[in-house]
C-alpha cells in the first residue's frame, strides 16, 4: 500500500490541518477514504462561480450542515450556524484560516482554495473549548511546481435595492391619522381644507408630500473589484501572490452626499489586500511555509449611525415637512425637530481606517533519519489589526413653518422659526480607536508507519493562543495539549482516537483545564472481497464517531463578587440623599465550560464514477450552559443571584448530500442537492418555576417564539365587557382579542403559548446546485431555502404604524384590510391607533408569519473564449461572465428581507459583469 494513501493525523480535523499545510484538501466530489469523521468541503472552483465582494455570500447552500442566514446591514456578515444552535448563548462556529483562528470577512474569494466544515465531535475535539459550535476551516491557495501563471480578474457590480417598504403619500397619511385619532376617541388633526392642500400641493411649506426613502436613496449602488494573482515555482521555491482592490459606493442619494464641497458623505468601502504564500524547501528534509496577508481598509459614512439613517427615513411621515422649505432651509417641525435628509447631507462624516497584518511561519522537518515515518512541525503566527477613526462634525440650520391664527384679522398666517446653526465643519482625528494582537504557537510530532496490511499513525500536538484586544478584561489565552492515534487494517477497518487537554483563561486559576476526548471508526465495505462483483460501487463506507468539545465564550470574573454603585440613601429629614455601594451579583462557585457531546453515524458512497452521496445522523448533547440564575431563587434574598452552569440543550438531526457530474462530447453538466435537518430541544434554561406548563420553553427549540393567541377583534363596547380583561393597555373596538389560556378571565403574560417555530434557527436548510456547459458557454444556478422557521412582523412604521407620531406603509393601508366599522367582518388587521397601545403590539399569532423561503442565491452565466482566439493574444484562457446574487425569493414576507426584518441598509440584488484572463 502506498504510504501517501494512509497518511493521517489522528482524527479528521488534524488531518485537515495537515492537508492545509500540504495544499491537499479534497474536492467536494471526492472522498478521503481514510476520513472517519463528518467533514464537508467545497473547493475554489465552486466558490468562484458565486464570488461576491463578501466571502460569506459564497457559502449559501453549498455545504450540508452549514446554515448561512442573510443579514442586511451594510457592515453585517451573514450568520453561520453548524448543525443547529446547540447553545443558549453564542452560535457562531470557530473560523480557522490556514490553521489559526482568524476572521473570514477579510479574505478574498480569489485566494481561497477550499472551505471545510468540521461538524462532529471527532472533528472538533482538537479545538477543545472552542469547538462546540462547529469549526469552519479555510485554506488559502499555495504555489505549484510549474511555470508562473498570471490571473487577472475584474468585475463591475451594481446593487439594486429590493424588498423595500412603501409608505403612503401625504394625503393618505393625513386620512389615516384622522381615522386613527377618531378610533382613539380623539379629535381629528386635519380638516377637509388641510386634506385638499395635501392633494393639490398649493403650500408645501405647511402641507408637504415628501417621499423620504425616494429622496434619501438612489436607485443603485456601484462596486468594483480587481484581482491579480501570480502562482508557480520550482522544486525548491513555490509561490502564490495576490494583489486585490475592491470598493463599494453605497446607496445614499448622491444629490445629498455631494451636498458640500468640503466633504462627501456617501457610504463607501475601500479594500486593498496583498497575499503572499511561499513554500521553500530549505533542505531535502526541511520545508518552510510562509503565509502573509496585509490589508488596508477604509469605511466612510455620514456622521449619523447606519441604523439612525434608515430609521429616520422610515419613520418620518410624508406629510411631516418638506426636505427644504421655500426659503431654502432644511425643513422640520416641532414634533421631530430633525430632518433625516439633513442627517445624511449636513452633519459631517465618520471615517474608519483599518490596517491589518496576518503572518505565520510553519517549519516541517522530515525525521526519517531517526526512524522511518517520523516528522515534526513548528508554527508561529502573529496578527495585528489597528483601526483609526476620524470624525467631521457640524450641526445644521432648519426652519419650522406653522399656521397661526391672527386674532385681529381672523385669518391664518405662516409663522416661521429657525433653529440650529450652520457653523463650519470641525474635524476630530481620534487616532487609534481599536486594536487587537493575536499570537499563536504550535508544535507537532507525527509518526506514521505501514507494515503489511497495517497502517498506524500517532501524533502529539501543543498549541498556545493569545488574543489581546483593547478594552478591560477582553484578552483570551488558551493552551492545548493533544495526543491522537489512528489505525487502518487492509484499508478496510479504520479507527481514530484523540485526547485533548485544554485550558482557557476565563476559568479561575488552578482549575482552567478540561479534557476533550473523541473516537471515530470507519468500515470501507467497497474494499471487501464480497463487494468485488459490484463494479459500479467505487466507494461504500460507514462511519461512526463520538467526541467532546466545549465553549468558553463567557465573561471574566463570574467567580468573583464586587461592590457596585447603589441607588443612594436618605441622609436627613429634608430628604437629602447620598450615593453609596451595594453588593453586586453573587459569584459562581463552580465555574466550568459549556460541554458538547456529539454523536454521529454516517455513510459515504461513490457510484458510476460520477455520483456521490453522503448521509449523516447526528446528536449533540449540550450541558453546562451558562444561564441566568435569577429565576431559580426567591428575590427575598435582596442580592442579584449568581449565574449558573445548569443549562442543557439536545439537538438531533440528519444531513443528505447528492452530486452528479456528467459529460458527453462538448456538453457537460452537474446537479447537486443537500439537505440538513436539525431540531433543538431545551432541557434546562434556568427559567425557574412557571405557574402553567405551557409557559415553559423547556422541550421547545432554541429561539421558539412565544406569544398570545389572537382570536379576532373586539366588535364593540359590549364585546369588550363580555370578554376577559386585557391588561396590557385600555382596549377599544377594533383592538386584538386574545384567548384566555388559563381561564382566569384576564389576559396577561400567563396567556403566552408557543406559536410557530424558532425565529433563530430554521429546522430545515437545503441547497440545489445546477449547471451545464456547451462549447464554452455555461450556466450555473444555486438555489437555497429553509423550512420550519418563523418570524414576527414587528417592524415599526411598516407593520406597526403611526405610534408615537410615526409613519404608515401601504402594506397596512392597501395590501390588507384594517378594522373599521365598515370592515369589521372581514378585517385581518387591527384598527389604526396613534397611541402606544401595547395591547395590539404584543408578540402574537396576529403578527406571526411563515419564515420559510426558496431563493435563487447565485446565477452565473459565462463564456470561455475559443482557444484559437485567445492563443493569438498570448492567453491560456479567457472567460467573460455575468453574475447575480440574491436574484429572487419565494417567501411569505412582503416589503422586507424574509431573513432580516430590521430597519437597516436595503436588501440588494447584486449584478456583476466581468472577465477572467489567465496567462
Amino acid at each position: 500500500m502506498n504510504r501517501k494513501n494512509v497518511y493521517i493525523v489522528g482524527i479528521a480535523l488534524l488531518y485537515s490541518v495537515s492537508a492545509m499545510a500540504d495544499g491537499n484538501i479534497k474536492t467536494k466530489t471526492k472522498f478521503d477514504e481514510r476520513q472517519t469523521s463528518a467533514v464537508s468541503t467545497v473547493t475554489s472552483e465552486e466558490l468562484e462561480k458565486n464570488s461576491t465582494p463578501n466571502p460569506y455570500n459564497t457559502l449559501y447552500g453549498l455545504l450540508p450542515g452549514l446554515s448561512v442566514l442573510q443579514q442586511t446591514g451594510w457592515t453585517d456578515n451573514a450568520k453561520l450556524i453548524v448543525r443547529g444552535r446547540g447553545s443558549l448563548n453564542g452560535a457562531e462556529p470557530l473560523i480557522i484560516v490556514d490553521g489559526f483562528p482568524r476572521p473570514l470577512e477579510y479574505l478574498n474569494v480569489a485566494e481561497i482554495e477550499s472551505v471545510s466544515v468540521l461538524k462532529d465531535g471527532a472533528a472538533t475535539a482538537i479545538w477543545g473549548p472552542r469547538g462546540a459550535n462547529g469549526v469552519v476551516v479555510i485554506t488559502t491557495k499555495r504555489g505549484k511546481e510549474a511555470k508562473m501563471s498570471i490571473d487577472v480578474n475584474y468585475r463591475f457590480g451594481m446593487g439594486l435595492p429590493i424588498n423595500q417598504p412603501k409608505f403612503v403619500d401625504a394625503y393618505t397619511y393625513a386620512q389615516a391619522k384622522n381615522e386613527a385619532l377618531l378610533l382613539d376617541g380623539l379629535q381629528p388633526q386635519y380638516t377637509n381644507a388641510h386634506l385638499e392642500a395635501f392633494r393639490d400641493g398649493s403650500n408645501r411649506d405647511l402641507y408637504a408630500d415628501t417621499d423620504w426613502l425616494g429622496e434619501g436613496l438612489r436607485n443603485q449602488s456601484f462596486n468594483n473589484q480587481a484581482d491579480f494573482t501570480f502562482q508557480g515555482g520550482g522544486k525548491r521555491l513555490r509561490y502564490f501572490t495576490m494583489l486585490s482592490y475592491k470598493n463599494d459606493y453605497g446607496i445614499l442619494n448622491s444629490a445629498y452626499t455631494d451636498y458640500s464641497d468640503r466633504y462627501n458623505t456617501q457610504m463607501k468601502k475601500y479594500n486593498l489586500n496583498f497575499r503572499m504564500n511561499l513554500d521553500v524547501e530549505v533542505t531535502s528534509t526541511t520545508m518552510a511555509k510562509l503565509t502573509m496577508l496585509g490589508m488596508l481598509y477604509e469605511r466612510k459614512r455620514p456622521n449619523t449611525a447606519e441604523d439612525k439613517i434608515f430609521s429616520g427615513l422610515y419613520k418620518t411621515p410624508s406629510a411631516a415637512f418638506p426636505v427644504r422649505t421655500s426659503n431654502g432651509y432644511w425643513g422640520s417641525n416641532t414634533v421631530y425637530n430633525d430632518n433625516p435628509i439633513a442627517r445624511i447631507a449636513d452633519v459631517g462624516y465618520y471615517k474608519e481606517n483599518q490596517r491589518m497584518l496576518q503572518a505565520d511561519l510553519r517549519i516541517i522537518q522530515n525525521l526519517s533519519v531517526i526512524t522511518k515515518g517520523l516528522s515534526a512541525e513548528m508554527a508561529v503566527s502573529y496578527d495585528n489589526s489597528a483601526t483609526y477613526q476620524e470624525t467631521g462634525s457640524k450641526n445644521f440650520l432648519y426652519e419650522i413653518n406653522s399656521s397661526v391664527l391672527n386674532p385681529e384679522t381672523g385669518e391664518y398666517q405662516i409663522n416661521t422659526e429657525r433653529f440650529g446653526d450652520d457653523k463650519a465643519l470641525t474635524v476630530d482625528n481620534k487616532g487609534l480607536a481599536d486594536q487587537y494582537i493575536r499570537a499563536n504557537l504550535e508544535a507537532k510530532v507525527v509518526y506514521d508507519c505501514t507494515f503489511g496490511k497495517h497502517s498506524i499513525t500517532a501524533s502529539g500536538l501543543y498549541r498556545q493562543e493569545s488574543l489581546t484586544p483593547t478594552g478591560k478584561a477582553q484578552s483570551r489565552y488558551r493552551q492545548y495539549i493533544t495526543a491522537s492515534a489512528g489505525y487502518s487494517y487492509a484499508n478496510r477497518y479504520l479507527l481514530d482516537v484523540v485526547v485533548n487537554h485544554s485550558g482557557t483563561s476565563v476559568l479561575p486559576k488552578g482549575d482552567r483545564f478540561r479534557t476533550y476526548p473523541a473516537i471515530s471508526t470507519g468500515w470501507i465495505l467497497s474494499n471487501e472481497s464480497f463487494m468485488e462483483s459490484a463494479s459500479f460501487i467505487d466507494l461504500l463506507k460507514l462511519r461512526a464517531s463520538w467526541g467532546r468539545s466545549g465553549y468558553d465564550g463567557f465573561d471574566y470574573y463570574l467567580d468573583r463578587q464586587y461592590w457596585v454603585g447603589g441607588a443612594g440613601f436618605v441622609t436627613n429629614d429634608a430628604g437629602g440623599t447620598q450615593s453609596g455601594l451595594k453588593e453586586g451579583r453573587l459569584a459562581i462557585s463552580d465555574m466550568s465550560c459549556e460541554i458538547s457531546d456529539k454523536y454521529n453515524v454516517g455513510l459515504d458512497m461513490r457510484l458510476f464514477k460520477n455520483l456521490t452521496f453522503t448521509a449523516d445522523y447526528f446528536m449533540d448533547r449540550r450541558r453546562n450552559i451558562l444561564v441566568d440564575g435569577a429565576n431559580l431563587v426567591s428575590s427575598a434574598l435582596g442580592i442579584e443571584i449568581a449565574k449558573t452552569f445548569t443549562g442543557a440543550v439536545d439537538t438531533k438531526g440528519f444531513e443528505l448530500a447528492l452530486n452528479w457530474n456528467g459529460a458527453k462530447k462538448d456538453f457537460s453538466y452537474h446537479a447537486g442537492a443537500n439537505l440538513s435537518y436539525a431540531k433543538t430541544k431545551i432541557v434546562e434554561n434556568g427559567e425557574g418555576y412557571k405557574p402553567y406548563s405551557y409557559l415553559s420553553a423547556k422541550g421547545y427549540p432554541v429561539g421558539q417564539i412565544f406569544g398570545l393567541e389572537a382570536i379576532g377583534y373586539f366588535r364593540d363596547v359590549e364585546d369588550i365587557a363580555k370578554s376577559p380583561t386585557q391588561t396590557f393597555s385600555d382596549v377599544r373596538p377594533g383592538d386584538i382579542k386574545y384567548k384566555d389560556q388559563n381561564n382566569d378571565q384576564k389576559i396577561d403574560d400567563n396567556d403566552r403559548i408557543a406559536i410557530g417555530h424558532s425565529s433563530m434557527i430554521p429546522q430545515l436548510y437545503y441547497g440545489i446546485n445546477l449547471g451545464f456547459e456547451y462549447k464554452g458557454f455555461g450556466v450555473d444556478m444555486l438555489f437555497q431555502g429553509v423550512g420550519g422557521y418563523s418570524k414576527i412582523l414587528n417592524t415599526a412604521n411598516v407593520y406597526w404604524p403611526l405610534r408615537n407620531n410615526t409613519n404608515i406603509s401601504t402594506w397596512y393601508m392597501d395590501d390588507n384590510i384594517r378594522w373599521t366599522e365598515e370592515t369589521k367582518d372581514i378585517a385581518n388587521l387591527p384598527r389604526l391607533t396613534t397611541l402606544n397601545t401595547s395591547n395590539n403590539f404584543q408578540n402574537s399569532t396576529q403578527w406571526l408569519v411563515n419564515g420559510s423561503y426558496l431563493k435563487l442565491r447565485n446565477l452565473n452565466v459565462y463564456y470561455n473564449l475559443p482557444q484559437q482566439w485567445i492563443k493569438k493574444m498570448k492567453m491560456e484562457a479567457c472567460q467573460v461572465f455575468a453574475r447575480a446574487n440574491n436574484v429572487f425569493s419565494l417567501d411569505h414576507v412582503k416589503y422586507s428581507n424574509c431573513e432580516d426584518l430590521s430597519v437597516n441598509y436595503p436588501d440588494m440584488l447584486s449584478i456583476y459583469f466581468g472577465f477572467n484572463v489567465k496567462f
